[in-house]
């Protein structure tokens, strides 16, 4: 036990419960609930019952449905807090955190120890993965299976259990978005250069297991369905698409932001935009030079496919799919970043210098951080409510600008009210709901975080 307890290993503790702090603080007004997770929040409270899922939730595009995974993981942290709306936040910490750990491992096996810690303080504080691993919504599991598919993908030439890992990063991906598909291509691009190990017949059935069990629930679903999924999902590429165009430019500014917001998350003014691009050609030049090394060509290629691939395939068959699913690039994008800060390891004062200059805005970008009709201000509101009124006996109306009225039913059930929505005719104790605050024209008695309330004849 005590080889384990050295200081080093103390420090990733550390900067790993430091992470965990960040995203836990004040999570509930930093939080959304609206309706992806009160779909998913009723449908996990239904597997508890015993309803069990076959499908997940449908994507933005086509409607095809994913895997369930995310549905039952949901299902526990729900189980264990007692149904509460708060369950899918925490469940999409518990999964930042393991991708955090993942990203430590990974460059601590495959580029270098002293980098890894670097690289895990400036995840742990990022900004971006902070406030994304605050929004319970079944993406956050997506990077974790991208940096379980990289992990297999490039220890595969040596290592014959890279197979069930790749297999493990696919399952879980496609237990998370439909974007997976777009990870397939530049992975076999890769296994095909560079030529893995061949897997003994033992890997090669664990490898099939583990992808047998991981699409088992979808496969049955579509036997007793006429393939009902199968066909939504060919109906995603070979339909026209959405009415909308995302040019090179933006692609290269999305890219750019990712990868160079752990050291700079700031992009408010041309100047932020310039650094950041500057940056982002050193990291991507670094890569690009690193083909030619012995000890990183193969691992450059890797990031760089993984990279370059999907964000071309988004370039051309854009209008199918948004510009959001070039998240799938972020592993890849920090990695690659890690790689930058190989280079100049040996140039301590520069390291520390651009650490300290990231963790310090990433920091304070979390610090400013307000997030209107976040799950506490609805939770404030439900509580209003029955403090006024009591659990029933009277109406509530919903008057709210498109997409911003979900999560209410859900919270109302939680807490035990039971209205009428929308309020009965001739109903005289009436409550009010408007988002945002002010929206057409109406103002609330009462202002949660921009949720607007009136009542009336209480």
């Amino acid at each position: 036990m005590k080889r384990y307890l050295n200081f080093k290993n103390l420090i990733v503790i550390l900067l790993l419960l430091l992470g965990v702090f960040l995203r836990l603080y004040n999570l509930s007004q930093r939080t959304v609930f609206n309706a992806d997770q009160e779909w998913l929040a009723i449908r996990a409270k239904n597997v508890i019952s015993g309803d069990l899922a076959l499908i997940g939730p449908v994507t933005s595009v086509g409607n095809f449905s994913i895997g369930p995974g995310f549905v039952y993981l949901w299902s526990i942290f729900s189980f264990i807090v007692g149904y509460s709306p708060i369950a899918g936040a925490l469940l999409s910490v518990f999964l930042g955190t393991l991708f955090l750990i993942g990203i430590y491992l990974f460059t601590k096996f495959f580029i270098n120890e002293k980098v890894a810690l670097f690289i895990l303080l400036l995840t742990s504080v990022s900004s971006g993965l902070v406030f994304w691993d605050q929004i319970p919504w079944t993406p956050s599991l997506f990077y974790l299976s991208q940096i379980i598919l990289l992990f297999g993908a490039y220890s595969s030439n040596k290592n014959a259990w890279g197979y069930p890992l790749m297999s493990l990063g696919l399952v879980l991906g496609f237990q998370s978005h439909v974007g997976i598909v777009l990870s397939i291509i530049p992975i076999l691009v890769y296994l095909l250069f560079v030529k893995p190990i061949k897997p003994t017949l033992k890997i090669i059935i664990v490898t099939l297991s583990i992808l047998f069990l991981g699409f088992l629930p979808s496969l049955i679903f579509d036997l007793t369905h006429n393939f009902e999924n199968v066909k939504r999902l060919a109906d995603v590429v070979k339909g026209d698409g959405l009415d909308y165009f995302v040019g090179f430019g933006k692609i290269i500014n999305i890219l750019s932001y990712n990868a160079i917001s752990l050291i700079y998350p700031n992009n408010k003014i041309p100047m932020d935009s310039i650094l950041i691009k500057g940056l982002f050609a050193l990291v991507v030049a670094n890569g690009i030079r690193l083909l030619r090394s012995k000890r990183f060509n193969k691992l450059s290629f890797l990031l760089l496919i993984t990279i370059i691939l999907p964000s071309l395939f988004f370039y051309i068959q854009q209008g199918k799919f948004s510009e959001y699913y070039l998240m799938m690039t972020i592993p890849s994008l920090i990695l690659l970043v890690a790689l930058f800060l190989n280079e100049i390891r040996n140039r301590n004062t520069i390291l520390i210098l651009v650490t300290i200059i990231g963790v310090y805005l990433n920091l304070k970008m979390i610090k400013d951080r307000k997030v209107q009709f976040n799950l506490e201000a609805k939770r404030k509101v439900t509580e209003y409510i029955v403090s006024k009124a009591g659990e029933g006996d009277y109406g509530i109306s919903l008057t709210t600008r498109f997409g911003e009225q979900y999560g209410f039913s859900y919270i109302f059930d939680y807490y035990g009210i039971k209205a009428d929505i929308p309020p009965k005719k001739g109903e005289t104790k009436i409550f009010s709901i408007i988002i945002p605050e002010g929206f057409d024209g109406i103002t609330g008695i009462k202002d949660f975080d921009g949720i607007g309330l009136i009542w009336q004849g209480i």
